[in-house]
C-alpha cells in the first residue's frame, strides 16, 4: 500500500507540474470591474481610439546611454524607442513601438494634439547628466507644450503638459513583440495597473471585451510583454480613468488625468531597476503564486549575488544546484538510510503479507507497527520531493521571466538559457543521469525497480521543452546525486 501511495503521489505531482506550466491560466480580469455598454462605447471612441500611421519626417532624436527615442514633429508623438542594451532575434536593438505608430497622443478640451504641427529648437539631443526638450504647437490663442526631461542612466522620463484642465493621454499601438518565439511572447501581453496592488488583464481577455476602470487611487498604468513594459505615472498619484482594448497582437490603452506632470517608464521588467525607481513598479515583476514567490525571490537574489562572482548564468545555475545539494544533504542521507532499512525489512514484510493476505486492514496495521518498531518512515522519499518542488517551481519562474537570463549563453550550443535546448541534448543527458541515479538506490522489490526505470523516462519527456537553464539545474543535481551515492556506497 505504501508503494502504491508513493507512486500515486509522485504521478499527481507530475500532473500538477504539467498543468501549472502548460494549462493553468489565472483569472485575468480583476473582480468587481463592472461596466455598462455606454461606458464601453465611450472607451472605444476616446481613450483607446485608433490612429492612422503617423508622419515621421525629420523626427527629433534623443540619444542616451540606455535608449534612443524618436519624436515626430506632427503631434510630438513617440514613434520609436530602441533599447541599446537588449537585442532582438536579428541582433538589433529592441524596438518597443510598432513601426508606423506613435504613442503619447494627448486630447485636451476635445483637441487631438496629434493633428498639430509641433516645433523643436533642436533636431538631436544627446543626454548627458540631465537634459530637457520642449516641443510647442499653436492652437488658437493657446501654445501647447510637451516637455520631456531625460536622465542619463535612467529609463524614467519626466513629462509635462500645458495648458489644460484635463488630459486624455493615449497609447494606441501598445508594445511591439520582441521575442523570436512570438507565440510565447504574446502569452505575456497584459494591460497592467497598480491600485492597492498590481492588477492585469490579458490580451485574450481584452479581445473579448474592452476594459474600463473609473475612480481614484490608480497610481500607474501601462502594458507589458514578457520582458518589457511601458507605464505612465501621474505626479499627483491619481489617474481618473483607464481604458484598454486589444486587437490581434496589440493592446491599446489610455488614461485620463487632471495632472500636468507625469513620469514615463519605457524599459525592461528588471526587478532591481523597478525597485530602485519606486512607485510600486517592482510589483510588475511576476514571482508566481504567493507560496512560490518566496522561493522565486530568494533564487533571484541568490543568482544576482553569484553572478557578481561568476559572470555566466549557466555556471551560476551549476553552482546553485551544488548549493541545493548541500542543503538537502541531511534529507538525502535520511532517505537512503530509510531505503536501506526497508530493504532489510523485506523478508518480514513478505511474511506479513502471507500471514494476513485475507485481512488487508490487519496487514496495514502490522506493517505500520513494523515501521514504527524499526523507526522507518516509508514516506521520506516523498518528503524530499515536497521540499524540492517549491524550489523547482521558483527556479522555473525565474528562468522564464527574468530579463537577465534572456538570451544568456552557457557553453557550446546553449546560447539562451531561457529557451529550450534546440538539440535536446540536455534533457536526454538528464534522463540518463536520473535513471542511473535511480538504479543505484537500494530497491526493495521488482516493482520498485520498474518504477525507478519508468520515472526518468517520464521526466525526460516533460523536460524536452523546458528552458535549458532548468534542465541544466536538474542534470547537475542528478550528476551530483550519482557522485553522492557512489561515495556513500564506498563508505
Amino acid at each position: 500500500m505504501s508503494k502504491r501511495f508513493i507512486l500515486t503521489f509522485v504521478l499527481m505531482m507530475i500532473f500538477l507540474m504539467i498543468y501549472q506550466f502548460f494549462f493553468y491560466k489565472p483569472p485575468q480580469r480583476p473582480v468587481g470591474t463592472a461596466r455598462k455598454e455606454k461606458e464601453t462605447k465611450t472607451a472605444d471612441t476616446s481613450l483607446t481610439a485608433s490612429v492612422e500611421k503617423v508622419v515621421e519626417e525629420n523626427p527629433v532624436v534623443v540619444v542616451s546611454p540606455l535608449y534612443e527615442v524618436r519624436i515626430s514633429r506632427k503631434g510630438a508623438l513617440l514613434t520609436g524607442y530602441r533599447l541599446k542594451k537588449y537585442r532582438d532575434a536579428l541582433g538589433k536593438p529592441v524596438e518597443l513601438i510598432p513601426a508606423g505608430y506613435g504613442l503619447l497622443d494627448v486630447i485636451s478640451d476635445g483637441l487631438h494634439w496629434k493633428d498639430l504641427d509641433f516645433t523643436s529648437p533642436i533636431d538631436t539631443l544627446q543626454v548627458e547628466g540631465e537634459a530637457e526638450l520642449t516641443l510647442t504647437a499653436v492652437s488658437g490663442e493657446d501654445t501647447l507644450r510637451k516637455t520631456f526631461r531625460f536622465t542619463e542612466n535612467s529609463y524614467l522620463i519626466d513629462l509635462s503638459l500645458a495648458p489644460g484642465d484635463t488630459f486624455n493621454i493615449l497609447f494606441p499601438s501598445g508594445l511591439n513583440t520582441t521575442e523570436k518565439d512570438r507565440k510565447d511572447d504574446l502569452k505575456h501581453f497584459y494591460f497592467i495597473y497598480f491600485k492597492d496592488k498590481t492588477r492585469k488583464v490579458s490580451l485574450n481577455s481584452l479581445k473579448k471585451k474592452p476594459f474600463t476602470e473609473s475612480g481614484y487611487s490608480v497610481l500607474w498604468a501601462g502594458t507589458r510583454t514578457k520582458y518589457f513594459m511601458i507605464t505612465i505615472i501621474p505626479d499627483d498619484g491619481n489617474l481618473r480613468r483607464l481604458d484598454a482594448k486589444a486587437t490581434d497582437s496589440r493592446i491599446s490603452f489610455g488614461v485620463k488625468s487632471t495632472g500636468h506632470r507625469y513620469h514615463l517608464y519605457f524599459g525592461p521588467i528588471d526587478y532591481f531597476i523597478l525597485k530602485d525607481i519606486g512607485f510600486g513598479l517592482a510589483s510588475a515583476f511576476d514571482f508566481g503564486a504567493p507560496i512560490i514567490s518566496i522561493f522565486s525571490k530568494l533564487i533571484l537574489y541568490a543568482f544576482k549575488f553569484l553572478y557578481s562572482f561568476i559572470p555566466n548564468y549557466g555556471w551560476v545555475i551549476v553552482v546553485f544546484a551544488f548549493l541545493m545539494k548541500l542543503v538537502f544533504w541531511p534529507f538525502t542521507m535520511k532517505n537512503l538510510q530509510t531505503m536501506k532499512k526497508m530493504q532489510e525489512l523485506n523478508p518480514k514484510m513478505d511474511a506479513l503479507r502471507k500471514t494476513f493476505k485475507d485481512d488487508p486492514q490487519r496487514l496495514q496495521q502490522e506493517m505500520m507497527e513494523l515501521y514504527r518498531k524499526h523507526k522507518v518512515n516509508p514516506f521520506s522519499g516523498c518528503l524530499i520531493m515536497i521540499f524540492q518542488l517549491p524550489i523547482f517551481w521558483g527556479l522555473y519562474k525565474i528562468l522564464r521571466t527574468t530579463i537577465d537570463l534572456r538570451g544568456a549563453p552557457f557553453i557550446l550550443w546553449i546560447r539562451d538559457l531561457s529557451s529550450k535546448d534546440p538539440y535536446y541534448v540536455l534533457p536526454i543527458l538528464m534522463g540518463i543521469a536520473s535513471m542511473a541515479q535511480a538504479l543505484m538506490q537500494p530497491a526493495q522489490d521488482q516493482q520498485s525497480r520498474m518504477f525507478a526505470l519508468f520515472m526518468p523516462l517520464v521526466l525526460t519527456f516533460i523536460f524536452l521543452n523546458f528552458p535549458a537553464g532548468i534542465v541544466l539545474y536538474w542534470l547537475t543535481y542528478s550528476l551530483l546525486g550519482l557522485v553522492e551515492q557512489y561515495l556513500l556506497k564506498r563508505k
